[in-house]
């Protein structure tokens, strides 16, 4: 049986990393899982990419015969992405936005969002193609985790719509379907019906 284990580089000194990777591989550990929260701090503005820390990082690791599985940083957004896209935030049922300060607080349906991290995910994957110590990856982290699955943001009552719209012949045929005559519930068309809450 293989084993491994999540480590957070970011968060330690690096003259502790060093020592970190050698009682890893002492205690048998062969994986280890990086970056997973670490969007702020590869790119700590927009395009200003830095994976120095995270390249010492792995190259310790691999010195140690440690093998490393990279993350997608995308269940973090930044600061800064928050700030100038506000629209990438899930929405409460009634409407209101979260807020900054947590994680998975993005829509996973926002188009800006899925843009950004199209962006962040193929400039790692291109810097770590071929790292011989990378040998696998994880893409996002505890999706849907705290909540997150249902957001009511525009861009979510859109996609609800358009699925209406690939489920349904016709509204004629939901309102069918769904017993809306009683109680007078009948939509007139398939964005006219809110998202369930």
């Amino acid at each position: 049986m293989s084993i491994g284990v999540c480590y957070f580089p970011e968060h330690w000194p690096r003259e502790q990393w060093e020592s970190d990777a050698r009682q890893m591989a002492e205690a048998g550990i062969e994986y280890v899982r990086l970056a997973e929260f670490s969007w702020g701090v590869i790119e700590p503005t927009l395009g200003g990419l830095d994976f120095s820390w995270l390249d010492e990082a792995v190259d310790i690791l691999a010195d140690h015969g440690l093998n490393v599985v990279l993350c997608t940083p995308t269940a973090t957004p930044p600061k800064w992405l928050v700030d100038e896209h506000p629209e990438i935030l899930q929405a409460d049922p009634d409407g209101t936005p979260r807020h900054f300060g947590s994680r998975r607080h993005y829509c996973f349906n926002s188009p800006r969002y899925r843009e950004e991290t199209r962006r962040i995910v193929s400039e790692m994957a291109a810097h770590y193609a071929d790292h011989p110590a990378v040998v696998g990856w994880q893409t996002d982290n505890e999706f849907g985790c705290h909540g997150t699955v249902r957001c009511y943001c525009e861009d979510c009552s859109a996609a609800f719509s358009e699925w209406l719209a690939a489920k349904y012949d016709d509204v004629g045929d939901l309102n069918e379907q769904w017993g809306t005559t009683f109680w007078s519930q009948q939509y007139a068309s398939f964005e006219a019906v809110d998202p369930p809450r």
